[in-house]
């Protein structure tokens, strides 16, 4: 589990320092620590070959020159893609990372928020696999999961108990995801609504249930003061200055 600041919410950035580096990458992750951000959230998801990757989108074109679904590619190929020149230039040559380099990279600088990607009602594996890195690198206290896909969830929760969980929703996902039904049966630590779901009255059922509650994806100087004043314990957004410098400010200043 993670620990919580008293007097702020922890500053998530989201893929990274997304609105300043390409997403889901090193360069991102990095950045995100040099400015001062408590933690990042990162995507993953499976290779054709059984493989862990963080990767966003499920279908690869928008940020390297190739296409076709990931889980059709295997790990070596996905490897070889340049995935940093859409952004700029200057990030010519950037791989899609593993899971373990974040780990290693995140040290004790980064709690990591791993969001596992998986729209099927069918399992693909990745839940396992991150269950047994979790158990190999005693990431306990640093990182969690979450997912928009309750079954996800409920298989993490079952095989490991010890892992941190965060259930995700938003106003676009169909109507039997975001009742909540599903997230009185699992129980999750935390749960994470699009911002524009966050009112006080959810915030306050949600601490009185003793969960946590992970706004995403806030980016608007507004909205990150207005998600402070209400208690939320967790903001995830782009732009990581923004975050640090109204986010870091003391709850009750």
């Amino acid at each position: 589990m993670f620990t919580y600041p008293s007097s702020r919410p922890l500053l998530f950035a989201h893929r990274g320092a997304s609105a300043h580096a390409p997403e889901n990458t090193l360069p991102a992750f990095a950045l995100a620590a040099e400015m001062g951000a408590d933690g990042v959230e990162l995507d993953v998801q499976i290779t054709a070959d059984g493989k862990l990757i963080i990767r966003h989108d499920r279908v690869l074109g928008r940020t390297e020159n190739a296409d076709g679904a990931v889980r059709d590619w295997s790990f070596e190929d996905l490897r070889a893609l340049d995935v940093g020149s859409w952004f700029d230039a200057s990030f010519a040559g950037t791989q899609m990372p593993t899971p373990e380099e974040v780990v290693e990279l995140a040290g004790n600088r980064l709690l990591l928020n791993f969001d596992v990607v998986n729209d099927s009602p069918k399992l693909d594996g990745v839940e396992t696999l991150m269950v047994a890195l979790f158990q190999r690198l005693n990431l306990f206290d640093r990182a969690m999961i979450s997912s928009f896909n309750p079954r996800v969830l409920w298989s993490v929760r079952k095989q490991e108990p010890r892992i941190m969980i965060g259930a995700t929703w938003g106003a676009f996902l169909p109507w039997y995801l975001r009742w909540g039904w599903w997230r009185r049966l699992l129980r999750p630590d935390a749960l994470h609504p699009s911002f524009d779901l966050v009112t006080p009255e959810l915030v306050a059922r949600t601490h009185a249930r003793g969960q946590r509650l992970h706004a995403w994806t806030v980016n608007e100087p507004a909205d990150i003061a207005r998600m402070k004043a209400v208690g939320v314990d967790m903001i995830m957004g782009d732009w990581v200055d923004r975050l640090v410098a109204s986010g870091r400010v003391d709850k009750n200043a």
